[in-house]
């Protein structure tokens, strides 16, 4: 009709299936109220095949499947990210409850596989109750890809890839930093974070973003010898004749070229290693072991470390420790990223779930046990949940009494992986 206003598009759209009563009008007030002002909420049922309504999923600003089964939601993923790819602001909301874990885990390893991980957000909830309580802080768009895909060995052709997840805001705001590092010229940073927390994913995505040279890898802790020899030729490289019976060899600046050279286990960066890097720090030139000309050190360098920042203060002397020059980049805990537990968890199953031939696979986990792993304070990281997963689902599985991983499992898991009191913990960063 003439002169009828145009319906305003909804702040949100949910999908749900049929069963979770989207009709039920206390439901639908209660969900209104956890929206900003003045914004609208559009319903739309899901039955067993994809959600197939093109319009709310275009026009919302945000997409909500409500415990709609993962493989079901590709067809809403793929309008909210072309619509991202056509200028607008869109998120899709994937909430999910603990039994579909390992659903989730496929779903996110087969469009990780695809390049489509770009703009989700995830909750896991008990039921709608508990999914209101943390709908509005999931209802913020992040800006980054929800992946980080790289090579298990950087440095060796046709590697295998693995994935590295980015769903928290906490570490969204951090690979946006490390990207503004890569395109401004900030050609030396050190990376600050606790074991297992990701720090070569990170830095190897300062690596893609800079789009130069190679990047290396040196692991101090286990290439360092103490010998300056040794490490002036791991770093600055040799020539030939250097010492009796040497071929030449490019050392880890020459061979990252433009590029990147990743230096871990940073807090081994004190005598020999320090006294070979002094020069190439202060000057931006190095000299290859046994030559007679330096060169320009043109490579980016990144350091990391899992120590605290007081503890690598405390490691060396105040004037070698400025020398590094470096920026800081601080790794958040696993603990304070809730989205990124759920991930890791979801694709751990969802990988040891494929491997299963006469176990019948969980296929999750049960509340009791979410509350454990959110308890945890993971000074281990993603590296010690990875190995906690995978002790409680070989309980479980092996049992074979239950479809969920109970919360003894995980106790059990915790008990053996992620000990509450350990020696090392005081060590470790906490960014």
């Amino acid at each position: 009709m003439a002169g009828t206003a145009p319906q305003p598009s909804p702040f949100l759209a949910v999908y749900a299936p049929t069963e979770w009563g989207l009709r039920d009008p206390a439901w639908q007030d209660m969900l209104q109220r956890v929206l900003p002002p003045g914004r609208q909420v559009a319903m739309r049922a899901v039955e067993a095949s994809q959600p197939d309504d093109p319009v709310v999923a275009l026009d919302a600003e945000f997409a909500l499947g409500l415990f709609v089964e993962p493989a079901a939601l590709d067809h809403l993923a793929d309008r909210v990210l072309a619509a991202r790819e056509a200028g607008r602001s869109a998120t899709l909301i994937v909430a999910v409850q603990g039994r579909q874990l390992a659903g989730l885990g496929r779903w996110l390893q087969a469009r990780a596989g695809k390049g489509r991980l770009v703009g989700l957000r995830l909750i896991l909830a008990r039921d709608t109750e508990d999914l209101l309580r943390q709908l509005p802080e999931r209802m913020r768009h992040g800006v980054e890809d929800n992946l980080i895909r790289m090579p298990v060995s950087t440095e060796i052709e046709d590697s295998p890839h693995k994935n590295f997840f980015v769903f928290s805001p906490e570490l969204q705001s951090l690979v946006g930093r490390i990207r503004a590092f890569a395109r401004n010229g900030i050609a030396r940073a050190y990376l600050l974070g606790g074991p297992g927390s990701g720090k070569t994913s990170l830095a190897y995505f300062y690596y893609l973003v800079r789009n130069k040279g190679r990047f290396v890898s040196v692991n101090l802790a286990a290439e360092n010898t103490g010998d300056k020899a040794a490490v002036k030729s791991l770093l600055c490289g040799h020539v030939m004749g250097a010492f009796p019976g040497a071929g030449s060899r490019l050392g880890a600046f020459t061979h990252a070229r433009d590029g990147v050279c990743f230096i871990d286990e940073a807090h081994g960066v004190t005598g020999s290693v320090m006294e070979v890097l002094m020069e190439a720090l202060d000057n931006g030139q190095y000299m290859p072991f046994g030559a007679s000309a330096k060169q320009p050190l043109d490579c980016a360098l990144l350091f990391a470390t899992n120590r605290t920042w007081a503890s690598l203060q405390a490691s060396v002397n105040i004037d070698e420790f400025t020398r590094l020059g470096a920026a800081v980049l601080e790794v958040p805990e696993l603990q304070k990223r809730e989205e990124d537990l759920i991930a890791v968890i979801a694709t751990t199953l969802a990988r040891l779930g494929g491997s299963c031939t006469t176990w019948t696979a969980p296929e999750g986990i049960d509340d009791a046990a979410w509350r454990r792993i959110r308890e945890c304070r993971w000074h281990g990281n993603v590296r010690a949940l990875v190995r906690v997963i995978e002790a409680a689902f070989v309980e479980t599985a092996a049992d074979g009494a239950s479809p969920l991983i109970p919360a003894t499992a995980i106790d059990d898991g915790i008990a053996l992986w992620e000990p509450a009191q350990h020696h090392s913990h005081r060590l470790y960063a906490a960014a």
